[in-house]
């Protein structure tokens, strides 16, 4: 039984694909299965997987037809046999001792789920990362979670953040739900109701690369439509388990409001009519009852959703906001530009 099953899902990255293969194949632990899942890709990237399977016996190829993300990591379970599972992005790369040194920390601590750190090209949030990492630190060993810890494990829900063990993924039934967008947000929660034991690698493992041409790119923005029906996957799956109380109902509503409003932000004009649509349809009593709370929000969260509810000056003042945040957005962006050509 090999110590690691890797799964890598494909999709239009021939640019990126090799790069992230020899990654991976070039561990400092040779105890590995690499379970690359072509899904559908129209490039080169069936060809170069096979490649490189006909290379090293390690790695086994499944091709299908487009099912999108969450499809192609579940078609690869069936294959797991490794005593861990990481899940690695075929536009991302790791460094060489992540499984060996990810392995170490899971087998001293016994833990479910072992966590590392990451970084972004062109050191994108990177701010923001760190302060993860500072946090992630501080939340490790704990035996009571408060609201904030539960908000931080569930903001960083990232499959590939993680070592998973296995057993606890596979017996849990913790996969991605096909169709739906923002996977990995439905599986954090399905994750953090198991109470899994956790540790921490403390160093950057992996390299997150900013694909311009990845779903969370597209000019469509499809995945964001996708999010309150995600929020009412997860919330059902809470009351299913009976864990829709106190601390991870308030977690819940504080990651929904919060979440509903950054994906309207991000959204082109020509989506906006129809996300809120499907939004106003999300805002029920409990939500209303969170949102009346000082000092849970800021005052833009707040005014989106009065907006939302027919009041004409915060509309108003919504859209002055919007047009705000796209300026600042944009001259950051010629700011960045401007540097890097200095």
């Amino acid at each position: 039984m090999p110590k690691v099953s890797v799964i890598i899902p494909v999709y239009n990255v021939e640019k990126y694909l090799p790069a992230c293969l020899g990654s991976v194949v070039n561990q400092t632990l040779k105890d590995i299965e690499i379970i690359c899942v072509d899904d559908g890709s129209p490039d080169r990237c069936p060809q170069i997987l096979d490649e490189y399977a006909a290379q090293d016996n390690r790695i086994t190829v499944i091709h299908q037809h487009n099912t999108g993300i969450a499809g192609a990591r579940n078609a690869a379970y069936p294959f797991i046999k490794g005593e861990y599972t990481l899940f690695v992005d075929s536009d991302d790369t790791i460094e060489p001792d992540l499984c060996e040194k990810a392995v170490a920390v899971a087998d001293a601590e016994q833990a479910d789920t072992t966590y590392f750190f990451f970084d972004r090209g062109e050191n994108r949030n990177q701010t923001k990362i760190h302060c993860w990492c500072c946090q992630m630190e501080n939340l490790i060993g704990k035996q009571n979670l408060t609201e904030n810890d539960y908000t931080i494990l569930v903001r960083y829900g990232m499959l590939w953040l993680r070592l998973w063990r296995s057993r606890f993924l596979l017996d849990n039934d913790i996969q991605c739900p096909v169709g739906q967008y923002s996977e990995d947000t439905v599986m954090s929660w399905q994750t953090v109701i198991h109470n899994p034991k956790m540790a921490l690698l403390p160093e950057i493992m992996y390299h997150n690369r900013i694909n311009l041409l990845s779903i969370m790119n597209e000019p469509s923005k499809k995945y964001l439509l996708g999010l309150p029906a995600t929020y009412d996957l997860i919330k059902e799956t809470l009351l299913k388990t009976g864990n829709y109380h106190s601390t991870l109902k308030n977690v819940f509503l504080e990651r929904k409001l919060s979440s509903l409003h950054w994906a309207y932000t991000q959204l082109p004009a020509y989506r906006r009519a129809e996300y809120l649509r499907r939004v106003k349809d999300q805002i029920g009593q409990d939500e209303q009852e969170y949102l009346s709370q000082k000092n849970k929000f800021k005052r833009s969260v707040k005014v989106f959703y009065y907006a939302l509810r027919g009041s004409r000056f915060a509309a108003a003042e919504n859209t002055v906001r919007l047009v705000l945040r796209k300026v600042e957005t944009s001259f950051r962006k010629f700011r960045d530009q401007w540097k890097r050509a200095g």
